[in-house]
C-alpha cells in the first residue's frame, strides 16, 4: 500500500512530513506546546515532548522509519488559505494482510472547531480506500467528545467500548476507549446530497 505524499482537502492539504528539517520540527514542536494544556488529558506523548529536539526525534525515528518500512504513515495538517501547520494525523497499526489501519489525530487548541480535522479525517479515508484499505479505525478516550464527534461527523460507525484497556500514567488509573469504524463498502454506499 503506498499512499500519496501529499493529499489535498477542501479546507486543509496532508503532507508527508519530508525532508525533515529542524525548522518543521519546531514548527511542530510550538504547535504541540501552545496546545499542551488540551492534548495532555488524551495523549501520554505530549508530557514526554518538551523541546523542539524531542519532535525532531519523533519526525525521524517514527514517522520517518514507518513511511520507508510501509507500517505507519504521518501526514502534516496545514490549512489551505495560509498554509500555517494546525495539526497532524497518521495512518498507525497498518495491516496490509487485513487491509486495515487505524488514524490518530491532533489539532492545535486554537484550531479546533474550525472543521479542519473534519476534511482531513474524509480526505485521508478516501484515499485509504482507493489505495486498498477495507477497514479504517478510530479509537478515543470515552471522556474526549471533541475525538468522537469528528468520527461522528464523517459517518464512522461506534462498534463498542473497550472498557479499561489503557492506564494513564498521569492520573494512575485505567480509562475506556471508543472504537469507531468506516469500512470500504460503507463509503460506497453513501449518497451524496
Amino acid at each position: 500500500m503506498i499512499l500519496p505524499e501529499i493529499i489535498k482537502g477542501e479546507k486543509v492539504t496532508l503532507i508527508r512530513p519530508y525532508p525533515i528539517t529542524f525548522d518543521l520540527a519546531k514548527e511542530v514542536f510550538e504547535a504541540i506546546d501552545s496546545s499542551r494544556q488540551s492534548l495532555e488529558p488524551w495523549f501520554s506523548w505530549v508530557e514526554k515532548t518538551q523541546k523542539a529536539e524531542d519532535s525532531y526525534n519523533y519526525l525521524m525515528n517514527w514517522c520517518q522509519k514507518h513511511w520507508e518500512e510501509k507500517s505507519g504513515f504521518a501526514y502534516i495538517i496545514r490549512e489551505n488559505e495560509n498554509n500555517k501547520l494546525v495539526g497532524m494525523i497518521d495512518l498507525v497499526k497498518v495491516s496490509k494482510s487485513s487491509a486495515k489501519t487505524q488514524f490518530g489525530y491532533w489539532l492545535k487548541k486554537d484550531e479546533q472547531g474550525k472543521g479542519y480535522m473534519h476534511d482531513a479525517v474524509i480526505t485521508l479515508e478516501k484515499v485509504c480506500f482507493d489505495c486498498g484499505f477495507n477497514r479504517i479505525e478510530i479509537r478515543n478516550n470515552t471522556a474526549n467528545i471533541r475525538s468522537a464527534n469528528v468520527a461522528k461527523r464523517a459517518g464512522y460507525h461506534l462498534d463498542g467500548v473497550l472498557r479499561q484497556n489503557r492506564w494513564d500514567t498521569k492520573t494512575q488509573s485505567f480509562h475506556d476507549s471508543n472504537v469507531w469504524s468506516k469500512i470500504k463498502s460503507d463509503l460506497e454506499n453513501t449518497v451524496i446530497k
